[in-house]
């Protein structure tokens, strides 16, 4: 039910989340400061 209803129609998986957190951790990453960046497969894009 609850997948149902998401946009994408999949959870976010471990191994993206982890992908997401090394990015984060990176030098690549040093300049995004003060956001928020939800993965949550489009739920509050609706």
């Amino acid at each position: 039910m609850l997948l149902a209803a998401q946009p994408t129609r999949e959870f976010v998986t471990v191994d993206e989340l982890v992908a997401l957190t090394l990015f984060l951790c990176s030098d690549a990453a040093r300049q995004i400061t003060g956001t928020t960046l939800p993965m949550d497969g489009g739920w509050t894009a609706q």
